[in-house]
């Protein structure tokens, strides 16, 4: 190893160093532990005061190293970078990654002369050993369980998003915008800030205005997407001969192809699913995507993606409107747009399966595409929150915003009947409300992307 190890003098190693197979049979002896039951390490720093403080404890007190800043893979001679990353569990019991995966700083200056298959990126993500904890915010950082230990490399199947992804942020550098990068220009991979604060910048090859310095990452929700298939939570759609290049919605648009033009009544058939079902439409985009009734769509998860079936009238509009979950008015009262739980919501990517009506409530499948709301509505959906944040801080919580004072959403009760109500800071409990998108907004954005995917 290029490390320093301290099996020399201090210790003598329970795996040999320049074999990958012997570092993961090590590495696994974690799973189902905590570090304070496998090693002796001392209590660690709240992760919040000092971040890595738990992927440090893991090399330096159970591999026996010290730790560097040597760009040199963790273990050199076996060719394996070791990450550590954690997960958390969600108020439904399911368990998610916790953050991003930082995987190496973005070099602005160089970037722009590497091709995606000969970059630095690849290189240092080319073989893992994976080890994913659960956090858990009222416990030391060397009481956390392992949850898996797993050798891990980019699957297959994901390395045509991952490529795309890649190729977008570098198109940007090398059109001198790097100051413009945004996460949500990626679906698998993106460019994080990576600083000591957010004002600092660095240089950019083809442009004078400097930009913030960036660290390659995999998002969040692709790393999800990861450690559930690795915990066996979820399926990926498998690819043909010939679909090996194929970015994730050429993939799904191809599955769906064929099927487009067939009512709910032929595709409930044909896929064998009790049409009055209440899950009968989700139920059919699994089948048609090769993927288990009870399962996640692997792609999906890595995208941060929620699919949702949109029924359209003949003229377009969506049959039933897009709610939020029920306000919050105490929450809405503290909680500035810019932080609030509906600004994340509205970033929230979909996947919309689109049925039309083409008469007698016939629903035929249209249409497949991606949609989040874009940037520029952000600022309309802001006035939407702070106008009915204003409601509640002026005890006047039973007062809605109405569709015809926003372009693109509304707050209206979203309740069992009247006596389903939440308190209120200022006044008496009022029927639960939630905000919604407007059916002519979301039939606007519909009908543009349909137009677009063609």
């Amino acid at each position: 190893m290029t490390r320093d190890t301290a099996s020399s003098n201090e210790i003598s190693l329970a795996y040999d160093p320049t074999s990958a197979d012997s570092i993961i049979e090590y590495a696994k002896r974690l799973e189902g532990k905590t570090l304070r039951e496998m090693c002796d390490a001392p209590d660690l720093p709240d992760p919040h005061t000092r971040r890595g403080s738990f992927g440090n404890a893991v090399e330096q007190y159970y591999f026996g190293y010290a730790i560097n800043s040597d760009s040199a893979p963790d273990f050199a001679e076996a060719g394996l970078e070791l990450k550590t990353t954690p997960m958390k569990k969600r108020a439904d019991g399911q368990l998610v990654a916790k953050e991003r995966l930082v995987l190496t700083m973005i070099d602005y200056m160089h970037v722009p002369m590497e091709s995606f298959e000969d970059s630095h990126l690849l290189d240092k993500v080319a073989d893992l050993a994976l080890i994913s904890y659960l956090y858990e915010p009222d416990k030391n950082p060397v009481d956390y369980k392992i949850q898996f230990a797993e050798r891990w490399q980019i699957p297959d199947g994901d390395i045509p998003q991952i490529k795309k992804d890649w190729e977008t942020v570098v198109a940007k550098v090398m059109n001198g915008h790097a100051e413009d990068i945004s996460g949500s220009d990626t679906m698998y991979l993106e460019a994080c800030t990576k600083a000591k604060d957010s004002s600092v910048r660095t240089s950019q090859p083809f442009s004078d205005v400097p930009a913030k310095p960036r660290a390659w990452a995999f998002k969040a929700s692709y790393m999800t997407g990861v450690e559930r298939q690795l915990l066996a939570h979820s399926e990926s759609i498998r690819r043909e001969s010939g679909e090996e290049s194929l970015g994730i919605l050429e993939l799904i648009r191809k599955r769906f192809e064929p099927y487009f033009s067939m009512n709910q009544d032929e595709l409930t058939e044909l896929f064998e699913v009790n049409s009055s079902a209440k899950s009968a439409y989700a139920l059919v985009t699994n089948r048609i995507l090769g993927v288990g009734d009870k399962s996640t769509i692997a792609e999906l998860d890595k995208a941060g993606a929620k699919p949702k079936t949109i029924r359209l009238r003949p003229n377009g509009t969506p049959k039933e409107a897009v709610s939020f979950p029920a306000i919050d008015y105490f929450e809405l009262e503290e909680t500035p747009f810019e932080n609030s739980l509906f600004k994340e919501q509205l970033e929230q990517l979909y996947l919309f399966v689109v049925y039309q009506d083409t008469g007698d409530e016939n629903y035929v499948l249209k249409d497949v595409f991606f949609w989040r709301m874009p940037e520029e509505d952000m600022p309309e959906a802001k006035r939407c929150y702070e106008q009915m944040r204003s409601n509640v801080k002026e005890g006047n919580a039973e007062s809605s915003v109405k569709s015809s004072e926003n372009r693109c959403c509304h707050v209206r009760p979203h309740a069992r009947n009247k006596a389903d109500t939440r308190p209120q800071p200022h006044g008496e409990p009022v029927t639960k409300k939630c905000f919604w998108l407007n059916q002519s907004y979301l039939r606007d954005e519909i009908a543009k992307m349909m137009t677009t995917e063609k």
